[in-house]
């Protein structure tokens, strides 16, 4: 992430990529800090935007919505981190997803040559598109492609071929950084054998 864009969509679905706003949960990454990438309407306002689901930032987000879009993140979480664990989803917050779900979803427009999407509440369609979402990674066959980063927790949609891959980002994430650190056990192992250590 940068100061340009501070939200990354590489979680393979929207509706996790929602649940990673809230990073580092629990991983070591970034000191184990938890952090917020939500922390205001405007926040929300602009992850909307940068995920196509508003026309433009600053749209329509209010502190109500910024709590509601909090609450069906971590309902979302709960219910990928039971599916992951291959247990049955928490009642209540399937509950919650189902009930986000059933708001009336954003429609596509096209507008001045481009496609915008609409509704006439703009935040609870774009949270009605992220519950279904959601709801469709809680069945077979995306349930067994849920995965955890295992180094900074973020859930992410495992598109690989083989279905086997650990870490939210091989090239330049968790994935590197374990392969380097790997790496340098190897050396540090390989030095010490060669001294008699």
């Amino acid at each position: 992430m940068n100061d340009r864009q501070p939200f990354e969509f590489i979680a393979g679905s929207p509706a996790l990529c929602l649940v990673d706003t809230m990073g580092n949960r629990g991983g070591d990454r970034d000191g184990g800090a938890v952090i917020e990438r939500l922390p205001d309407p405007a926040a929300l306002d602009a992850w909307l935007c940068a995920a196509g689901l508003s026309s433009q930032a600053g749209d329509a987000a209010n502190r109500k919505d910024l709590d509601e879009a909090r609450t069906l993140r971590e309902a979302i979480h709960r219910c990928g981190l039971a599916a992951i664990a291959g247990e049955d989803l928490p009642a209540a917050d399937l509950a919650l997803v189902n009930r986000a779900a059933s708001a009336k979803p954003l429609r596509p427009q096209l507008v001045a040559g481009r496609i915008v999407h609409l509704a006439a509440a703009p935040v609870q369609g774009a949270l009605s598109l992220l519950a279904a979402d959601a709801l469709a990674l809680f069945v077979d066959p995306l349930r067994d492609r849920l995965r955890q980063c295992p180094e900074c927790r973020m859930m992410f949609l495992d598109t690989s071929r083989p279905g086997k891959r650990l870490w939210c980002s091989s090239a330049q994430g968790c994935g590197n950084r374990a392969k380097v650190r790997k790496y340098r056990a190897r050396q540090a192992a390989a030095q010490n054998g060669g001294n008699g250590t």
